[in-house]
């Protein structure tokens, strides 16, 4: 074997890594940089080297890491010498030094290996024997735990502080039981097999004499035992080559150290460190963003890490409303890129990472929702884990409670002294007997029924505790009123009859308050389903078919039991018999290792990452870092302003210095040609056609990543659009969605544009939740007197696609948005001028009579202020319509009593005038006569201090009516005047001379 052909395919790093002669080198190996590659090729080398494989022991974490490690020496080297290797697990390599050399230290020959069942099986046999209190599960974590964290002969328990004593003493007990049942079986578990190994080896440092090198894989996740083990593998030679990461040590609740390599720096001064810098994974930004987050941390060892794809896009930092929004966006998301890249990628290119399993829920829900088939690892479906499926299935019972298997289920949680024998014995009596096993335990309880099966007295006291739970139950969610029962308070009902927080923290040690925190979630997502049903959502109901007669609608535990059953449905491909392509979701932890062309990682918010419950901030740090360094060629992280509690959230420390943010972006990049190139790149994939990405992206909502505000606040559209579909639509439930609350009275956009320098000088004294306020009549309403600019009616008219010739018009809009019909009075409010005063002219004296109708003229708009083009329009209650001509024929009809329809329009013509005669309601002049022709050569004067540019005005059309009428009608009958709940005159408020406001009721 050549040991130069070992380096064809490696860059500088690997080759300086893999032929270094250093007896102890340390090759530090960043995510995607192909440390496995190098590993193996360094074991190849040796070989090459004339090292005897039999002499050489490569020590992995996992048995996928093992085999993959043997079939690449296999290729390399070739002529079965891999198979001579002592490669392996830690694991595995102890059991077979023990199984040649355990007798030195009296253990048996065919000594067997307790796997973590039958571990659990003994300890729960032991605690059931003494009655004590502890969990066996938790007893077991402890116990392996210890063994982990110490490399004594014989590890003893040391009590937590504030431990309760009795507690303690049980435990100690066990733990001692528990030995001595393998002793006598002749047993080792796990943990046995490592430390047994270093006790021999210690004892036997000769049964390793022949060791020419070790190789250890995944260093950073090496408890103290195993780097004991590790030392005294290489006592002889003291050859150590160790490939790892420190920015990458997670595990420390396994016991993991991250210190070992800086403790091995110790034990071994002349240790060569080589970094393997070159990624060959993620995209340039996506490595620079990780990069930045992972040395915040000042104690880490000093390395970096080189792109070796393009640029790509940054990552993205989104911001939603909440959880429930957050779940949404990734869905949409996932569509969206999906689709805007053809068949570039497929659901098992994405991945959705958490930092817990208990944020799942809502996302599990969401894909429900979308059809988006899905995969769980590193955890347990959420409807699934036990403290959820514990209380679900008393939900069932209560509902249903024949129910076997879930009766069964609950029967004996929390305890009640019913052993498993018992409650089979239970089971198959009633199966004989043809009736359910409620049947029969209520039968036994009131005393109707004998049992074949033996029950002492202490058991049918607590059965019958367990059925008045159960009965009690039934009756409050089927009382009527105010006494009923809700979903939310059931399951508070069930948790404070059975104790079951207390249970939890009695048998679940340490990890009790993350399930209390997922019962909290469900007793969450119960209170979102029931706001759902009380806002109207009839997802189940049907249209009446004639001759068939519907059941009435199914109560709300049952719908909500259904609606759970459902979310937890896992479909798969059955043409083929393999499950269809799924999204990925996953703990952190759990994806170690792995890589996915599209991240997300949601919730990376504090107490989230870093947890609320984390004692290392470096390791929350890191595992941020291992989570971001997953995505090949787009990483998305979000954080919602408020959490699936409702909660208030602040982003994620690790994510707020100043540097980071130019290196985000705010929402998804868009995906043009040009990205999803660099992308096929990246992924080294072909390019996908367009007529593929045309078909893929027909069905999207959109193709950019806006259907959520960017700043996670929920805009005005997203709020109309609930309110619609609470009144009139027809929306399906989803098990993660928010319920809908009541619309929240919107006040209208302030005037904040008006003509530069004018004085807000009153304010409305009412708002009204409608946008179209203007027919609403409001008794007492109170106004400060003062000028109304023209120029706010004319913008209001301006977005309904009309100009008005002069004047203020006769719609006056607040503040609010709301318009108010105004009456024409003979007189005007205090500091308000009629037309002729504002245009220089004298008042006319108006006879009593008809007026004439006014002409309209093109008139400079040096007469009026200037209407600013940044005015802030409401919303537009109308859509104008161009109105058809006068036809001849109905020339002599007169103006309708009623407004038109339709709307003035604005022409572009300066210098035509229009030989009709107009007409224009103003609210703010009185009835006037025809006013003189002005000449369009001779501009009328400017009144004083007002300075404008000549402008167009336009002209007024006429509407169109064939009703005949006259002014005067229009001013003394028809329709009845609106007077704003106050009648004005001339003089205002002045010529009421210390007279008191009566309303109109009053008078």
């Amino acid at each position: 074997m050549n040991p130069d052909g070992l380096l064809t395919n490696l860059n500088q790093s690997q080759q300086a890594a893999v032929s270094s002669f250093a007896d102890t080198l340390a090759i530090l190996a960043g995510p995607g940089s192909g440390k496995t590659h190098t590993l193996t090729s360094r074991t190849a080398w040796l070989l090459a080297q004339g090292l005897q494989p039999w002499n050489v022991i490569v020590a992995t974490f996992t048995v996928k890491a093992a085999r993959e490690m043997k079939e690449r020496i296999g290729k390399l080297i070739g002529n079965g010498t891999e198979s001579k290797l002592i490669l392996g697990t830690f694991h595995s390599i102890a059991r077979r030094y023990l199984a040649r050399y355990g007798h030195l230290i009296d253990i048996k020959k065919d000594f067997g290996i307790a796997d973590s069942a039958d571990s659990l099986a003994i300890i729960k046999r032991i605690v059931k024997r003494h009655d004590f209190m502890i969990d066996a599960k938790v007893a077991r974590s402890r116990i392996s735990g210890l063994k982990a964290r110490t490399s004594a002969d014989h590890p003893k328990s040391r009590s937590k502080s504030g431990a309760k004593q009795v507690e303690e003493q049980e435990f100690e007990k066990c733990y001692a039981e528990y030995e001595e049942a393998l002793r006598r079986s002749n047993l080792l578990d796990y943990d046995d097999l490592l430390l047994r190994c270093v006790d021999l080896l210690r004892k036997h440092p000769s049964c390793v004499s022949n060791v020419e090198a070790v190789l250890i894989d995944e260093f950073q996740d090496t408890n103290l035992v195993q780097f004991d083990l590790m030392r005294l593998f290489a006592a002889q030679r003291k050859r150590i080559t160790i490939v790892g990461d420190p920015d990458q040590s997670i595990y420390g609740f396994r016991a993991a150290e991250v210190k070992n390599y800086k403790r091995m720096l110790r034990q071994y001064p002349d240790t060569v460190t080589i970094a393997l810098e070159e990624n060959y994974r993620s995209s340039g930004a996506i490595l620079l963003t990780s990069l930045n987050v992972i040395e915040q941390d000042s104690s880490r060892v000093a390395k970096s890490l080189l792109a070796t794809h393009t640029v790509g896009t940054r990552p993205v930092l989104r911001r939603l409303a909440g959880a429930h929004k957050e779940a949404q966006w990734i869905v949409t998301e996932i569509q969206r890129v999906k689709g805007m890249t053809g068949e570039l990628l497929d659901l098992n290119d994405f991945a959705i990472l958490l930092r817990s399993s208990a944020l799942s829920r809502l996302i599990e829900s969401a894909l429900g929702k979308a059809g988006i088939a899905y995969k769980m690892v590193g955890g347990v479906r959420f409807y699934d884990r036990v403290e959820i499926k514990t209380v679900l299935d008393y939900l069932r019972v209560i509902n249903q409670p024949d129910n076997n298997d879930a009766l069964a289920r609950i029967i004996n949680t929390p305890s009640r002294r019913i052993g498993e024998a018992t409650i089979k014995e239970l089971l198959e009596e009633a199966d004989q007997s043809k009736i359910t096993l409620w049947t029969l335990v209520l039968g036994i309880v009131q005393g109707k029924r004998t049992a074949k099966t033996k029950l002492k007295n202490k058991v049918e006291q607590n059965l019958t505790g367990f059925v008045n739970i159960i009965l009690t139950g039934r009756s409050k969610m089927a009382t009527s009123g105010d006494e009923r029962l809700s979903i939310s308070g059931l399951i508070n009902f069930v948790l404070t009859k059975t104790s079951y927080e207390r249970w939890l923290e009695e048998h679940q040690g340490d990890v009790h308050k993350a399930r209390w925190d997922n019962v909290q979630e469900l007793i969450t997502q119960a209170t979102d389903f029931e706001d759902l049903i009380s806002y109207g959502y009839e997802d189940e109901a049907l249209p009446e078919v004639d001759g068939l007669e519907q059941n009435e609608d199914a109560g709300t535990l049952s719908r909500f039991l259904a609606n759970v059953a459902l979310a937890s449905e896992v479909k798969t491909d059955d043409t083929e018999g393999a499950p269809t392509a799924q999204v990925t979701i996953s703990t952190i932890h759990a994806a170690k290792g792995l890589e996915w062309p599209v991240v997300f990682i949601p919730a990376t918010y504090q107490g989230s990452i870093p947890h609320s419950r984390a004692e290392d901030t470096n390791e929350e740090r890191r595992l941020l870092y291992v989570a971001m360094t997953r995505a090949k060629a787009l990483l998305y992280m979000s954080c919602p302003l408020k959490n699936s509690q409702g909660e208030d959230t602040v982003l994620s420390p690790f994510l707020t210095p100043p540097g980071l943010a130019p290196l985000l972006d705010a929402k998804g990049p868009s995906l043009w040609s040009s990205t999803v190139q660099s992308m096929a790149q990246i992924l080294r994939r072909n390019l996908p056609s367009s007529a593929s990405i045309q078909l893929s992206s027909v069905s999207l909502t959109s193709t950019e990543d806006d259907l959520f505000p960017e700043g996670g606040e929920e805009d005005k559209q997203e709020k109309e659009a609930r309110w619609n579909s609470i009144s009139g639509g027809d929306p399906s439930f989803n098990m993660g969605q928010q319920a809908p609350k009541r619309r929240r009275i919107e006040l209208g956009r302030s005037v904040n544009n008006l003509e530069e320098g004018a004085e807000r000088n009153w304010k409305p004294a009412y708002a009204t939740t409608m946008d179209r306020a203007s027919s609403f009549t409001t008794a007492g309403l109170t106004t400060q007197s003062g000028f109304v600019s023209a120029g706010s009616h004319m913008q209001v008219l301006k977005e309904q696609s009309v100009n008005c010739a002069a004047g203020d018009l006769q719609d006056v809009e607040d503040f609010h948005g709301n318009k108010k019909q105004g009456k024409q009075k003979s007189k005007f409010p205090e500091g308000q001028g009629t037309l002729f005063g504002f245009l220089g002219k004298p008042e006319p004296q108006l006879p009593q009579k008809n007026p004439a109708i006014v002409k309209a003229v093109n008139l400079p708009r040096s007469v009026l202020p200037m209407v600013p083009n940044n005015f802030n329009l409401p919303r537009a209650v109308s859509t104008y319509v161009e109105p058809m001509g006068i036809e001849p024929a109905l020339a002599t009809h007169r103006l309708g009593a009623g407004n038109s329809g339709t709307r003035p329009r604005q022409t572009s013509h300066l210098d035509v005038e229009v030989p009709r005669n107009d007409y224009v309601f103003l609210s703010s002049s009185p009835p006037r006569a025809k006013a003189p022709p002005v000449s369009l050569k001779e501009p009328p004067p400017k009144p004083v201090g007002l300075t404008a540019k000549p402008a167009m005005l336009s002209l007024i059309r006429p509407p169109t009516s064939k009703h005949e009428t006259t002014v005067n009608i229009l001013q003394n009958g028809g329709q009845p005047r609106k007077t704003l709940g106050l009648k004005r005159s001339m003089d205002g408020w002045a010529s009421r001379k210390g007279q008191g406001f009566k309303p109109p009721t009053m008078k």
